[in-house]
């Protein structure tokens, strides 16, 4: 069976401070568009440098990236000097981007209601706009990351491929889309984003090291996972490519689909249905969401902290709800807060079977760099499951789900296999090269 990440992994265009190198070579297979996620420079900018009135280019094809050293880039024509005749081929996103203007601007600027053009048309070319470049910490870099975004009322394909720096075929085969006339209002979109975020700080250990202890003579086995690893991803692990419900698998069977260095069991599920009963976020995407008020939250740059959820709060998700990040596990409940252990739980749970002595299964912090992953199929109460990640230096945990579904697997293979099976897991993969997301 294939393995649950490996179209993932094959989509993915990679995610990395942009180093502009000085040219680059054509592969087979390359677009305008995908050299420009892979190297940072704009569509625009690429065909500017080359003088490439489309997006036509061909494999082994050499394109520069920059200016030659000594000498400043070619500068985009003059604008706002006078007006423009429109040829055959021309679009309004082409001549904005010829001109380094708006869609927005030339529509403004000549009445257009939308973005239709005639040979021979004139249109007044607007004067162009510099904004002032942001001034970005020398403790930030600037990372290629993909969300999802809700076409507006008034956005045409054209000024959201413009806003995303990309041409409206580039936009419409990122959707896998037939045609561009599928771009409607209401739609959600996924787009390309440079966003600064913190340079990660040099990784400590190995991306995933797993020990079997004995803290306070119980046995727990324990994977600790290094964040700062660029190529460290934490995802929820699914029984099939999406959510279904009515669909479970044992932990060691996740483990063996999915391909994950360390897996352990997720929170609660219907007994029946097998459907969460929290907020679940993969990929940027909502999958489902519940009353569990707290949840485990990880930005695309690998910073990991547990905080409320406002879905519990409100009933329903907003499209704000877990807005930057890109995985979320609703889980529960909380059983370390700042370095200590928690005896008053939320009304959330009111399951008595929760608090009992049962195998236990947790995730917790030591920093926002640094998650450990426990399980163990000793009975322990939720006090004595705090007082042994106490023990292990973490700061903040919350319980996973217990009992028939605690279940911890390495490499592939169960260590601690669940007796049950779970509507998922929560994996952890290393050397990921794939895209990243956020909410």
């Amino acid at each position: 069976m294939r393995r649950l990440f490996v179209s993932l992994l094959l989509a993915g265009l990679g995610c990395a401070a942009l180093a502009v190198p000085a040219s680059v070579t054509v592969r087979s297979g390359d677009t305008l568009f995908r050299i420009s996620t892979r190297t940072g420079v704009s569509v625009a900018d690429i065909q500017r440098l080359n003088g490439l009135r489309g997006t036509t280019i061909r494999a082994g094809q050499v394109l520069r990236l920059v200016g030659p050293a000594g000498a400043a880039a070619p500068a985009p024509p003059a604008s706002g000097a006078g007006p423009y005749t429109v040829k055959k081929g021309d679009t309004l996103s082409a001549i904005a981007a010829r001109f380094g203007v708006t869609v927005a601007a030339l529509q403004a600027g000549n009445s257009l209601r939308g973005t239709a053009l005639a040979v021979g048309q004139r249109l007044k070319i607007p004067p162009r706009t510099r904004a002032a470049a942001p001034v970005r910490p020398p403790t930030t870099e600037v990372r290629v990351v993909y969300r999802y975004v809700r076409v507006g009322v008034k956005d045409t394909p054209q000024a959201l491929a413009a806003r995303y720096r990309l041409s409206v075929d580039d936009l419409r085969r990122l959707n896998g889309l037939g045609s561009f006339k599928h771009i409607v209002p209401g739609k959600k979109l996924l787009v390309p984003s440079r966003v600064p975020v913190p340079i990660p700080p040099k990784p400590q250990r190995d991306p995933v090291t797993f020990k079997r202890l004995r803290p306070l003579n119980v046995p727990m086995q324990i994977a600790n996972v290094d964040l700062r690893w660029r190529s460290t991803l934490v995802a929820p692990v699914l029984p099939g490519r999406a959510l279904v419900f009515n669909s479970g698998a044992r932990v060691g069977e996740l483990a063996r689909r999915s391909g994950a260095r360390v897996l352990v069991n997720g929170s609660y599920f219907h007994p029946q249905s097998f459907a969460p009963a929290g907020d679940i976020v993969m990929q940027g995407r909502l999958l489902t969401w519940g009353r569990i008020p707290q949840a485990l939250a990880i930005t695309p740059d690998n910073r990991a902290t547990i905080r409320p959820s406002a879905t519990a709060l409100l009933g329903r998700p907003l499209d704000t709800t877990w807005t930057g990040m890109e995985t979320v596990i609703a889980t529960g409940p909380r059983i370390l807060s700042g370095g200590q252990v928690v005896t008053r739980y939320s009304t959330a749970f009111r399951d008595p079977a929760l608090f009992g002595r049962a195998a236990r299964s947790a995730v917790g912090l030591v920093s926002n760099r640094d998650l450990v992953l426990v399980s163990t199929h000793a009975k322990l109460t939720t006090t004595e499951m705090g007082k042994l990640l106490l023990r292990l230096g973490v700061r903040d945990a919350l319980l996973l789900d217990g009992g028939s579904s605690a279940g911890i697997a390495w490499n592939g293979r169960a260590v601690l296999d669940s007796v049950r099976r779970v509507s998922y897991g929560i994996g952890v993969f290393t050397n990921y090269t794939g895209r990243r997301y956020a909410r």
